[in-house]
Order: C-alpha cells, then sequence, then structure tokens
C-alpha cells in the first residue's frame, strides 16, 4: 500500500495501550468507527473524513466525530505504525503511539 486512496474500502485497526479502535473507510470521505477493546469500548460512529499522503507510505487521516471528538493519525504505511492525537470534545489532549493493521 502506498498512498491514501489504497486505502478506501479497508478497515484499520489501531491498537493503542489504551483502547483499539477499528475504522473502515467506506468512501473516498465517509469512515465509521468503533471502540473494540479498552476505554470506551462499544462506541461507535459514522463520520467525514480527509486523507492526504505526505509522501509515499505516510498519510495524514483526520476526521470529526458527531459527539464532537476531533481524531487526526500519521500512518506509516511501510512500519503500519500510527501517531495520534485525540481532543475530545469534553476537553483535554490525548497524544498515542501505536500499530495499524489493515483488512
Amino acid at each position: 500500500m502506498q498512498n491514501a486512496k489504497d486505502l478506501v474500502g479497508r478497515t484499520l485497526t489501531f491498537t493503542f495501550d489504551q483502547f483499539t479502535a477499528q475504522v473502515f473507510l467506506q468512501t473516498d470521505d465517509m469512515l465509521s468507527v468503533k471502540i473494540v477493546a479498552g476505554d470506551n469500548t462499544g462506541f461507535s460512529d459514522d463520520a467525514r473524513y480527509e486523507v492526504h499522503a505526505v509522501r509515499q507510505d505516510i498519510v495524514v487521516l483526520s476526521w470529526q466525530e458527531n459527539i464532537g471528538t476531533t481524531v487526526t493519525h500519521v500512518i506509516d504505511l511501510a512500519a503500519w505504525r500510527t501517531y495520534a492525537t485525540v481532543a475530545p470534545a469534553s476537553g483535554g489532549f490525548l497524544r498515542l503511539v501505536g500499530t495499524v493493521h489493515s483488512s
């Protein structure tokens, strides 16, 4: 996988110490997210997203959930690592590093 368009139609599983999220990129601008383990297990949402290729094998994926939380991932597709930030609508700011699996 080398660019942002290759992600459409795939499910990305992001695993962090705090939680695991599955993100299905339904179309080129809509995704479904579901927390499947850890903090906030069971949360799910559909949201518009943007994805941009920074260079080969590096993409930035971002979306705002309907509850107001903003999520941004910098994904290294060669190493299958993500560097993420989460700004909850309720306040605070999380910086996360985790792994990515694609299916």
